[in-house]
């Protein structure tokens, strides 16, 4: 029985990293002359998922019914899924609402790039060009269709960043002007610190399961604290200097260690009974890898320049915040209830911890391509 639910969780978690549902990504550039400004808009998105009419309210493609379809899709070449996509060109153009002064902008597909299939097991991100013209002084809003799920919309003027969003919903509109900067210190911390928090929940099961590992050791207070502080200390700071670009390591080489780093604090929970000398060392040195890990998200979604500062600190206050709802849960689920019983460690704690392990060791094989 024990074995049979510990393969069915390692499935349910590699379908939950392989097939998950990112934002998209829209990079608004608006570039002024003398007479019209023309606009050039960059979208990053996952194509198969909106070819296989997979819905934005699954936090992946496999819970929908449509997942065999997205599957087939993703094994497709480039130009075969170009094709498949210029059949719903033109509906993808109106499913993008970018007004002027409350009159639809007309836009044109100038280009599509899709990567190569790759490890088919992992979205990938197709990225399409569009362009247009609008008047040079002008009230814009900017908004996408609901059933392509959540985007993070980034206004440029002449490669300048002046606007940063977060669409999270299906009324959430970017409104903007290239002449009153609209962007402010309370608006870049509110996107900032739910992007922050939704890298953590629902999103990143692999930071999830690190913390879950934290609190399985001992759920008294005094060695939690030592174990999360580490973990925060040393993520804040290589996310501070991984999004400032002075420590830049490739993600082939940091999401393995991140997922034996998950491998390593299960094993150790279920050889160790308390809080070892060298524990909070360890998570430091695993939290910096974390750390960049939510730098390059970061440095993917970009940060707004003019609250550069703001930007990351707001990140890292929504990662907190996620992590401590994860412990809260963690306490809530376990501790209060099972914390103080003899059976905790036998029954709660070495399985969960054996499971985890499980988990973060095949992950690791799956990210260095050994599986």
């Amino acid at each position: 029985m024990f074995v049979r639910s510990l393969i069915i969780f390692i499935c349910f978690c590699q379908i939950t990293f392989a097939h998950e549902l990112k934002p998209a990504i829209a990079n608004l550039n608006f570039n002024p002359t003398n007479t019209e400004t023309n606009i050039q808009l960059k979208i990053q998105f996952n194509l198969e998922a909106i070819l296989a009419n997979i819905s934005p309210n699954h936090s992946d493609t496999d819970e929908s019914e449509n997942a065999q379809m997205y599957n087939q899709l993703r094994l497709l070449p480039p130009q075969k899924l170009i094709d498949k996509f210029n059949i719903i060109k033109s509906d993808f153009v109106k499913n993008i609402l970018f007004l002027e002064n409350k009159n639809k902008v007309e836009l044109t597909v100038r280009n599509i790039i899709v990567p190569l299939v790759g490890d088919p097991s992992l979205s990938r991100e197709t990225l399409v060009e569009l362009t247009g013209n609008v008047s040079s002084n002008s009230q814009f809003q900017f908004k996408w269709s609901d059933n392509y799920g959540p985007i993070i919309v980034r206004v440029n003027k002449n490669d300048i960043d002046i606007v940063t969003k977060y669409l999270a919903s299906k009324d959430s509109v970017a409104v903007f002007s290239l002449n009153v900067k609209e962007q402010t210190l309370f608006s870049v911390v509110k996107d900032y610190m739910t992007i922050g928090f939704l890298h953590i929940l629902p999103k990143g099961l692999d930071h999830i399961l690190f913390i879950v590992s934290l609190f399985l050791l001992s759920i008294r207070w005094g060695a939690l604290i030592w174990q999360v502080s580490a973990f925060t200390l040393a993520h804040t700071v290589t996310i501070f200097l991984g999004a400032l670009g002075i420590v830049q390591i490739s993600s082939s080489i940091v999401e393995p260690i991140i997922a034996l780093s998950i491998a390593y604090v299960a094993i150790e929970n279920i050889f160790f009974t308390k809080l070892t000398k060298w524990r909070p060392v360890v998570v430091f040195l695993f939290g910096l890898l974390h750390g960049l890990g939510f730098a390059g998200i970061l440095n993917e979604i970009g940060v707004a320049k003019d609250y550069f500062i703001a930007s990351l600190i707001s990140f890292n206050i929504g990662v907190e915040i996620g992590q401590l709802v994860v412990l809260f849960l963690c306490f809530i689920v376990f501790g209060y209830w099972f914390g103080n019983k003899d059976w905790y460690r036998k029954f709660v704690t070495i399985p969960l911890s054996i499971m985890i392990a499980a988990i973060g060791l095949f992950w690791f094989l799956q990210r260095v391509s050994f599986i």
